[in-house]
Formats: C-alpha cells, sequence, structure tokens
C-alpha cells in the first residue's frame, strides 16, 4: 500500500465521515473501492468508444460467411 494525500472539498469530507461513522466503515475502504469502480468505468467507457469506431464487417460479407 501507499499513502496518497489530495485535497477535497469540505463538505464532501463531512458527508464522508459522516456516512462512515453511520455505517463503521473505515474511509480507506471506501475511498478504495470507489476509485477502483471509477478507474474501471474509465476503461470500461473508452473500451466502448474504441469499439464504436469501428473497423465494422459489411453485413454482406459476415452473411456470406455464415
Amino acid at each position: 500500500m501507499v499513502t496518497v494525500t489530495h485535497r477535497i472539498d469540505e463538505q464532501l469530507k463531512r458527508e464522508l465521515d459522516k456516512f462512515c461513522e453511520e455505517h463503521g466503515l473505515k474511509q480507506q475502504a471506501v475511498i478504495q473501492e470507489a476509485l477502483a469502480t471509477w478507474l474501471e468505468d474509465a476503461h470500461d467507457a473508452a473500451l466502448i468508444d474504441e469499439r464504436r469506431e469501428g473497423p465494422w464487417s459489411d453485413w454482406n460479407d459476415v452473411r456470406n460467411d455464415v
């Protein structure tokens, strides 16, 4: 593990503190999971954009191959 230090909005920090306190969660685990999820979503979005660009096969070529 490594330490990451960044500034965040005060209101977001208060909400994080409150949520973790109410649910008995450790902030480190919540933030780590949130970052991992965000990175996975960003990767998926980039992959979707890449696939939308093609290359595409002509329908007649696909049908003839079947």
